[in-house]
């Protein structure tokens, strides 16, 4: 739970997640379900889900600082 409140903290912020594939994908936070993930805004037109279960990191592109 206390992740679930760090990510509403920074909803609407350009983030970096990187996935346990070692994948980064980079956009907007949009959307957080707290089962199942995270939406993140990549383009106007491109919005695409993220398990919770495939995140092994996130940071606030701002600030290069680490969330999760």
């Amino acid at each position: 739970m206390r992740i679930l409140h760090q990510l509403v903290r920074f909803q609407g912020l350009v983030v970096e997640v990187r996935d346990c594939h070692g994948r980064i994908h980079r956009g907007v936070l949009e959307g957080i379900d707290p089962a199942r993930g995270i939406f993140l805004r990549r383009s106007p037109f491109n919005r695409i889900f993220i398990p919770i279960f495939l995140i092994a990191a996130i940071l606030l592109l701002s600030s290069r600082r680490r969330i999760f």
